[in-house]
C-alpha cells in the first residue's frame, strides 16, 4: 500500500498505538534472544511513523536508522522525535542505503506483508547485517487469530493474499541464507477495552481496513460495535502476533 496516497500517517499513532506495557513485552521478548551489550547499531526497517525507533534506541542504548518508502509516514516520525541516537531515511527495502556487515540487529515490525519482492529484502538484510547479527520480524500471518478478521469478513481474500504463512517467511529467509532461530507466537493486547478498539478502529488506519469499500467498512464497524456494547467494560482486546529470530552465522 502506498501511504503517500492516503491520510493514515495522519492517526496511524493515535490508531496503532501501542501501551507502554506491550511495547515493554517486545522489547523484552527481543533481548531475551540477543545480548544488548553486542548491539551499537540498529536497522528498523518499514519504521513508519517510528513506533519502534526510539524505543529501541533507549532499550539498547544504540544507535538506529529507521528506513520507510513513505514522506509522510516519515515526517511523523522526525516531528516527534527526541533521541539523538536514532535517524531516518527514506528508501526502499529492496535496495538499502546501508554499509554492508554494519548493523547488529535488523527489526521488522507489520511491514513484511508490503513488500513486494520478500527475497530481494531478506538478501538486502543479509547484506547488510555482520555475522552473528539477528533479524527480528515481528508480524501477523495467514494463521494468525486477530479481532479484524471476526468483524470485517471482507478483508479475508486479501489476508489469503497478502499475508504470510509462517511456512512462507521461513523459507524466504532460510533460502536468503539466515538460520532460524525461535518461532513465537505472542498475545498482545492492542486495546484496553472493546470500546476503545472501537474508537481505534474507526480512524481506519489499518492498511486492510483502508482498502475496503466505504460499504464493507460500515457494516464491519456495525458489528464491532454490538459486539463492544455486549462485552464486559473491561474486558481488553487481544490478538496474536507472531515473532520469528533468524540470525546470520560467521562465515566459515
Amino acid at each position: 500500500m502506498d501511504y503517500d496516497n492516503s491520510d493514515i500517517a495522519t492517526v496511524y499513532d493515535k490508531a496503532r498505538a501501542l501501551a507502554p506495557e506491550v511495547l515493554r513485552q517486545w522489547l523484552d521478548l527481543l533481548s531475551s534472544r540477543v545480548n544488548p551489550g553486542v548491539v551499537s547499531l540498529i536497522l528498523d526497517l518499514g519504521c513508519g511513523t517510528g513506533r519502534f525507533t526510539e524505543p529501541l534506541a533507549e532499550h539498547f542504548a544504540a544507535r538506529v536508522i529507521g528506513i520507510d518508502p513513505s514522506k509522510k509516514m516519515l515526517n511523523e516520525a522526525r516531528r516527534k522525535l527526541t533521541s539523538d541516537r536514532v535517524s531516518f531515511e527514506r528508501a526502499s527495502a529492496q535496495a538499502l542505503p546501508i554499509s554492508s556487515n554494519s548493523v547488529d540487529m535488523v527489526f521488522m515490525s507489520m511491514v513484511y506483508h508490503h513488500f513486494s519482492d520478500t527475497a530481494t529484502v531478506a538478501t538486502e538484510c543479509r547484506r547488510v547485517l555482520r555475522d552473528g547479527g539477528y533479524l527480528f520480524i515481528r508480524n501477523s500471518t495467514r494463521e494468525a487469530d486477530f479481532a479484524y478478521r471476526h468483524f470485517f469478513p471482507a478483508i479475508q481474500p486479501i489476508v489469503e493474499s497478502e499475508l504470510p504463512t509462517r511456512v512462507d517467511v521461513r523459507s524466504t529467509f532460510e533460502i536468503a541464507g539466515f538460520t532460524a532461530v525461535a518461532h513465537e507466537i505472542v498475545r498482545q493486547i492492542v486495546a484496553s477495552s472493546w470500546s476503545q478498539f472501537v474508537q481505534k478502529s474507526s480512524l481506519r488506519a489499518d492498511s486492510f481496513l483502508a482498502r475496503l469499500s466505504d460499504e464493507e467498512f460500515g457494516a464491519g464497524m456495525t458489528e464491532l460495535r454490538a459486539h463492544a456494547a455486549r462485552a464486559p467494560m473491561t474486558e481488553p482486546v487481544v490478538e496474536e502476533v507472531d515473532l520469528f529470530v533468524f540470525t546470520k552465522e560467521s562465515c566459515r
